[in-house]
């Protein structure tokens, strides 16, 4: 997802007085979720090129204890829930985009804007060409019924036109390359962000209130199909995560102490997992009682932040996320965000008559080692183009307002960010489905 929310540096912050976050490195335990998720969403989509797999149009009822079963209605399903990852960048990104704001330095208004354009943008549009190109390597003509992810991710009659469509971040149209209808909402929230900043300063001690206004507001989205409602209030919680991250810190030291604070903190990550796929393990009761999906999805973005606070907490948690392969993972989450859905889609095509198996397999090797390589290649100058775009901009600015050129200290951003090139998450992003 994403991720987007998969595109901005995460960062530990210290406690400082007026209880304003500073920076001291890297919060490496959240570039392994990220990266995680979107290893997430790559299961996600490979699983979705069989016409039996939930997610599916209509598929039939998966036998109880086969292995579709337990792939999605127990909590395996975390393996696989690309959707629901989308609500863990949203949270993700509302988080780090927006630590920068609180710190004691003024924060750059002008250089923020080109930044984050540039620095979404130029990936999207790097990412959109690779998948024109999958996209005309071979014929997409779906062997599946209408309403499959294959039958409505399949680009048959390709023109350029799709590749405009696919660059346009507000439009959101994922034809050519799916997940790319997450970054619209990453893309919104950034123009929003200080409508988001001050909600969250002027809300921070109110924290049980906002988490019931988001999953009210979010399950209203999902009841009656307001997109705006089902995904953006998830970045407020991110927000509201950003502004209290001194007193999380604070708790985590005072709890980690203790075996009982160790298991607060596991039970809390346990918790916002068994909810973030609570709709899948509700699956059986679904028929009868329709209002309960609803209910389960509109607690998708708290279960988002649950998953996040635990990882931020709990010690155990923090040691898995920032192993080798989650920070791995969290390095080139945007970048595999970004090139993975038209390669499982090409090699789908390009391996029919041959176990459907082989065909996601060797989709999610070489989506992993692209997405290397689309990170080394291109993201990370991407990064650096947005840092320059900023700096530009900031001091076109003040030398028009007659202040002079903005400096700032060598190898930093005007947000404080190094140009490291790795990104936040994905972001994004998200997944798409």
């Amino acid at each position: 997802m994403a991720r987007g929310a998969m595109t901005e540096d995460t960062r530990l912050v210290r406690s400082a007085p007026a209880a304003q976050p500073a920076p001291v490195g890297r919060l490496q335990s959240l570039d392994g979720l990220r990266g995680c998720a979107a290893f997430v969403v790559l299961i996600h989509h490979a699983a979705l090129l069989s016409p039996l797999w939930p997610g599916n149009a209509a598929p039939a009822a998966a036998p109880p204890f086969s292995f579709i079963w337990w792939a999605n209605e127990t909590p395996l399903k975390l393996l696989s829930a690309g959707t629901e990852a989308v609500m863990v960048f949203f949270v993700l990104s509302g988080l780090v985009v927006t630590l920068p704001v609180l710190r004691p330095k003024p924060f750059d208004w002008i250089a923020y804007y080109p930044r984050r354009a540039v620095r979404l943008l130029a990936p999207v549009l790097g990412s959109v060409v690779l998948a024109a190109i999958w996209v005309m390597a071979l014929p997409q003509i779906s062997p599946q019924d209408e309403g499959t992810w294959l039958s409505s991710s399949s680009t048959p009659d390709f023109s350029w036109e799709w590749i405009v469509k696919a660059g346009d971040l507000f439009g959101g149209d994922g034809q050519i390359n799916n997940p790319l209808w997450t970054l619209r909402w990453e893309m919104i929230f950034s123009l929003l962000l200080p409508v988001f900043v001050i909600l969250a300063v002027v809300l921070a001690r109110r924290w049980v209130l906002v988490t019931a206004a988001v999953v009210l507001l979010t399950w209203l989205g999902e009841r009656v199909g307001a997109s705006s409602l089902s995904y953006l209030p998830a970045f407020l919680l991110g927000a509201l995560l950003a502004v209290n991250l001194d007193r999380v810190r604070e708790l985590s030291t005072r709890l980690s102490g203790t075996a009982k604070g160790r298991a607060t903190w596991a039970g809390i990550g346990v918790l916002g997992g068994l909810m973030l796929v609570g709709r899948w393990l509700a699956s059986p009761v679904l028929d009868t009682v329709p209002e309960l999906e609803f209910l389960l999805r509109g607690l998708t973005p708290l279960a988002a932040m649950l998953i996040v606070l635990s990882v931020i907490g709990s010690t155990a948690l923090r040691a898995f996320f920032s192993s080798p392969v989650p920070r791995f993972l969290g390095k080139i989450s945007f970048s595999l965000y970004l090139v993975h859905a038209p390669i499982v889609i090409f090699f789908f095509y390009a391996l029919q008559g041959r176990p459907l198996i082989v065909a996601q397999v060797v989709g999610i090797v070489v989506s992993l080692i692209v997405g290397t390589l689309f990170w080394w290649a291109f993201e990370k100058r991407a990064h650096q183009w947005s840092i320059s775009a900023g700096k530009v901009a900031s001091a076109r600015f003040s030398a028009y307002l007659g202040r002079g050129a903005s400096t700032e200290p060598s190898g930093r951003s005007h947000d404080g960010s190094r140009p490291t090139g790795e990104q936040q998450n994905d972001d994004d992003r998200g997944s798409g489905s």
